[in-house]
């Protein structure tokens, strides 16, 4: 169980670690790979203009968020029960209450 007193200082010394800091990059890396391919697919299939904000939206399974996001279960925030979702890419976490 991880107790979070502070959310902000929790992001700071959970991207302060080194094998944090590998997996962002890692994240980042297969997230750019993801993007690069969804973006291709849509230049296949003749698109005439391509968004990036639409080449997220274009994810079958979900693969672009599982890339970015880890969700770590068993943390306490105020008293209450839930899980930290680390965004890996923008290196922020958010606590989801259960």
């Amino acid at each position: 169980m991880i107790t979070i007193d502070d959310m902000t200082t929790w992001t700071a010394e959970y991207f302060a670690m080194p094998e944090n800091q590998k997996k962002a990059e890692k994240a980042c890396q297969r997230y750019d790979r993801l993007m690069v391919k969804n973006i291709r697919k849509m230049m296949g299939d003749n698109t005439e203009q391509i968004n990036i904000a639409d080449a997220a939206t274009h994810d079958p399974g979900k693969v672009l968020e599982k890339a970015r996001y880890e969700t770590i279960s068993g943390a306490v925030l105020d008293g209450k029960k839930g899980k930290v979702k680390v965004d890996l890419i923008y290196q922020s976490a958010e606590f989801i209450p259960e």
